[in-house]
C-alpha cells in the first residue's frame, strides 16, 4: 500500500463529570481539575489519513474542531484528515472534546509511526483540552476508565486519580439544552462557586468512595453552584421519586441516571432518552461498536 492511502482508527471513552474544583497553573501539564466522574461505554471513533490539507471532520461535516486541531498541529507537519465519529451529543456535558481529542492522537501515532507513549499522546490532548478551555479532567479520566476520583490535578502521569469500584452500570440520559464551558469557565462568580462545592464534594467522597455518595454529590453540587436549570431539577426529582439516582452532568445541560427501566420510563415523560453504560475500557487502537 501506497504510505499516503495509509489508514488508521482509534477509539476513546466519553465521560461525564458529576462534580468538579478547577486548578490552573501556567504549566497546562500541571493544570486541571479535581473532582469525580463516570467513563462511558459511547465514546468516539477516529480515522485518520493522509490529506491535501489539515482537515477535521465531525460526524461527516468539516468543522473548527480547536481542541482536537490543536492536537494533530503538535504531532503533524503533514497535511492529514481526521474524521470523528461521536456516540453522544456534542457540547452536552459528555467530553466529546476530550475524546476526540484522545483518540486522534492515538490514531495519529499510529498513522505517522510516531513512537509517541500513550503517556506522552493522553498528556498531548489534556493540553490541547487545558489551551483550549474545553475541559480540564476529561482526558485523565477517560485514560482511566470506570468511575475516576481526580484526587490532584494535572495530565495522564501528573495528576493523581482513584477509582470507585462499580458495576458496568446502564445509564441513561437526557439532553435538555447545551452549556458553553468556555463561558462557564471565564465567569469568576461560578468559577468561585463551583471550587467551594467541588472541594467539598471532594473531600465528602474520599470518606466514602461508593457509587450511590458519588450520584448524591454530585446532584447536590450542581444545586449548590447554581448551573441546574430549573427542568434538570425537575427531572431529578422525578427520577429519585421511583428510587432511582440522577443528577446534572457538568458542563451541560443533561441528566444522566441510573436505577434500570424504571428510570428509563420516568425520563421518557420529559423528552428522548438515551442509554450507554459505565465502561472501564480506556482509549485504544482500532474502531469500536
Amino acid at each position: 500500500m501506497n504510505q499516503s492511502e495509509r489508514v488508521a482508527q482509534a477509539w476513546a471513552p466519553s465521560h461525564i463529570t458529576g462534580f468538579f474544583s478547577i486548578h490552573r497553573e501556567q504549566d497546562p501539564l500541571v493544570s486541571g481539575s479535581c473532582g469525580c466522574g463516570i467513563v462511558l461505554e459511547a465514546g468516539c471513533n477516529v480515522i485518520a489519513s493522509f490529506g491535501g490539507e489539515f482537515e477535521i471532520l465531525v460526524n461527516g461535516t468539516e468543522v473548527d474542531a480547536r481542541t482536537t486541531m490543536r492536537v494533530v498541529r503538535m504531532l503533524s507537519d503533514r497535511p492529514v484528515r481526521v474524521e470523528c465519529y461521536h456516540q453522544t451529543p456534542i457540547g452536552a456535558g459528555f467530553g466529546a472534546s476530550a475524546a476526540s481529542a484522545l483518540a486522534s492522537a492515538f490514531a495519529l501515532n499510529e498513522l505517522l509511526n510516531l513512537g509517541r507513549s500513550g503517556v506522552e499522546l493522553s498528556q498531548i490532548a489534556h493540553i490541547a483540552e487545558v489551551e483550549e478551555m474545553t475541559g480540564l479532567g476529561d482526558v485523565v479520566a477517560a485514560s482511566r476508565g470506570g468511575v475516576v476520583i481526580r484526587k490532584r490535578p494535572g495530565a495522564p502521569g501528573v495528576g493523581e486519580i482513584d477509582t470507585i469500584p462499580s458495576c458496568d452500570y446502564k445509564v441513561f440520559y437526557l439532553v435538555l439544552g447545551n452549556l458553553s464551558t468556555r463561558e462557564i469557565l471565564g465567569d469568576r462568580d461560578t468559577v468561585r462557586a463551583i471550587n467551594h462545592a467541588g472541594r467539598v464534594a471532594l473531600r465528602e467522597i474520599l470518606k466514602k468512595p461508593t457509587f450511590s455518595r458519588f450520584m448524591e454529590l454530585s446532584r447536590n453540587f450542581a444545586r449548590e453552584t447554581g448551573l441546574l436549570s430549573d427542568r434538570a431539577r425537575d427531572v431529578i426529582e422525578a427520577v429519585e421519586s421511583v428510587g432511582g439516582m440522577a443528577s446534572m452532568a457538568m458542563l451541560g445541560d443533561v441528566v444522566f441516571a441510573v436505577g434500570g427501566e424504571r428510570v428509563r420510563s420516568v425520563l421518557e415523560e420529559f423528552g428522548d432518552v438515551g442509554m450507554t453504560r459505565i465502561t472501564h475500557s480506556r482509549v485504544k487502537l482500532g474502531s469500536h461498536p
